[in-house]
C-alpha cells in the first residue's frame, strides 16, 4: 500500500485555549504513521499562541512532525484565506484540514491513507448538519488530494466570515468529479463544544461593526441596520420580532440584503442607497433609541446574545448566497490568487512570501 505523504493543517486565531487541548492529543494519536506533518498557521493570533509554541512543541517542530508558521498582520479572522495559506504551505499529497477544537481521533491518518488508496478519486468529510446540530463542529475536516486543491484555486476567498466555505469547497470539488467519502466512525469527529459566540468573535464584520438598530417594519417581520466604521451599512429584514426576542429562541434569519454608505451629522444619522440617493434620516432620541423622519422607531441592540446571533446568521446567510451562486454557475474563483501574504516558518526571522 502506497504511504501518502499527508499534511494535518490548522489555522488559529485567539483559540489557543482549544489548541492546547486538541493540538498534541492528535501529535501524539497519530505519531506511528509516517509521513506526516501538522501545519499550524498562527493567523494574528492575539493571544499567547506564539510563546505556547515557542515553550512547549519545540521537541516535534525538530523532528519535522510540526512545522510552524506565523503571519502577524490578520486584524480579523479570514477563514478562508487562512486555510488557503496554510494549505499551499503544506508539503503533503494529501492536504487535511483540522479546525483547532478538533480532534482527530487515534489512527486518523492511517484511515486516510487507506481511503486514497481504495479512492484514487476521492475526498473526504463528514456527513452533513443532523438533528441538534449533530456533526456541527467538524464540518471543516475535509482531506483531499493537494492536486485538487491547486485545482480549485483554494477557498473562496469572497466569504469572509464563518460559515459556507467549506460546503462551497466541497461542492466545488464534487463539481471536478471527486467522489465524496463520509467520515462515519465518530471517533475520528470528536470536537470541543462552545457556543457560537467564539465562532465569530474575531471577525470581519465583527471588527467592522460599529452599531447594530432593529426597527419594527410589519406584523412580525422587522428591520435590521448594521453601521459599520468604515460609514457603509447593511440593511436585513428578519421575519420575527427582535424587539421582543428571547435568547432562547430559535436563530434568526436575515434576507433581502441592501447595502449604502451614512454620515453621522450633529443631530441625526443619514443613510444613502448605493446610488446616492437618501434612504432613511435618523434622529436620536435618547441613548438607544433613533426615530426616523416617519416616526418609526429604531433601537439600539445592547444584548451580546443578540448581537453575536445575528452576526453569526448574516455570516451564514452571505456565505450561502456565495455557495449557490458558485454551483449555479461554476466559474473559477480567486482569479488573482489565494492565500497570498507573509509568513515566518518555525521562529525564523527569514521572511516567506506567498506570492
Amino acid at each position: 500500500m502506497l504511504q501518502h505523504r499527508i499534511s494535518c493543517c490548522t489555522v488559529c486565531m485567539n483559540r489557543t485555549m482549544h489548541l492546547k487541548e486538541t493540538l498534541l492529543r492528535n501529535i501524539q494519536d497519530n505519531a506511528g504513521y509516517q509521513p506526516l506533518e501538522f501545519v499550524l498557521l498562527n493567523y494574528g493570533s492575539a493571544d499567547d499562541l506564539h510563546e505556547w509554541v515557542q515553550q512547549t512543541l519545540g521537541a516535534y517542530i525538530e523532528s519535522g512532525m510540526l512545522v510552524y508558521y506565523h503571519n502577524p498582520e490578520p486584524t480579523y479572522f479570514h477563514m478562508s484565506h487562512a486555510k488557503n495559506m496554510a494549505f499551499r504551505l503544506a508539503s503533503g499529497d494529501i492536504l487535511c484540514s483540522v479546525d483547532a477544537d478538533n480532534y482527530t481521533g487515534a489512527g486518523f491518518a492511517a484511515y486516510v491513507n487507506r481511503v486514497f488508496n481504495e479512492e484514487t478519486s476521492a475526498f473526504l468529510s463528514p456527513a452533513g448538519i443532523g438533528p441538534g446540530k449533530k456533526w456541527w463542529d467538524v464540518q471543516g475536516r475535509v482531506c483531499l488530494r493537494k492536486e485538487d486543491f491547486r485545482r480549485l484555486h483554494g477557498y473562496d476567498e469572497r466569504v469572509m466570515d464563518y460559515g459556507y466555505e467549506d460546503q462551497d469547497f466541497k461542492s466545488r470539488l464534487a463539481g471536478l468529479g471527486r467522489k465524496k467519502v463520509v467520515i462515519r466512525d465518530p471517533a475520528y469527529l470528536q470536537a470541543i463544544r462552545h457556543d457560537d459566540t467564539m465562532r465569530v468573535a474575531s471577525g470581519f464584520t465583527t471588527a467592522r461593526m460599529k452599531d447594530l438598530l432593529v426597527g419594527h417594519y410589519c406584523e412580525q417581520t422587522s428591520e435590521v441596520i448594521c453601521l459599520q466604521n468604515d460609514y457603509t451599512f447593511e440593511r436585513f429584514f428578519i421575519d420575527r420580532d427582535l424587539l421582543h426576542y428571547e435568547s432562547t429562541q430559535e436563530d434568526i434569519l436575515p434576507k433581502r440584503r441592501y447595502a449604502g454608505t451614512y454620515q453621522v451629522r450633529e443631530n441625526d444619522i443619514r443613510l444613502y442607497k448605493e446610488n446616492g440617493s437618501t434612504y432613511l434620516q435618523l434622529t436620536p432620541q435618547d441613548e438607544d433609541t433613533l426615530l426616523t423622519a416617519d416616526n418609526r422607531l429604531f433601537h439600539r441592540v445592547t444584548s451580546p446574545v443578540l448581537l453575536n446571533k445575528f452576526l453569526l446568521q448574516r455570516a451564514i446567510y452571505l456565505g450561502r448566497k456565495i455557495f449557490f451562486r458558485n454551483r449555479k454557475k461554476p466559474s473559477c474563483v480567486n482569479p488573482e490568487g489565494y492565500g497570498r501574504g507573509k509568513v515566518y516558518r518555525n521562529f525564523s526571522t527569514d521572511m516567506l512570501l506567498l506570492a
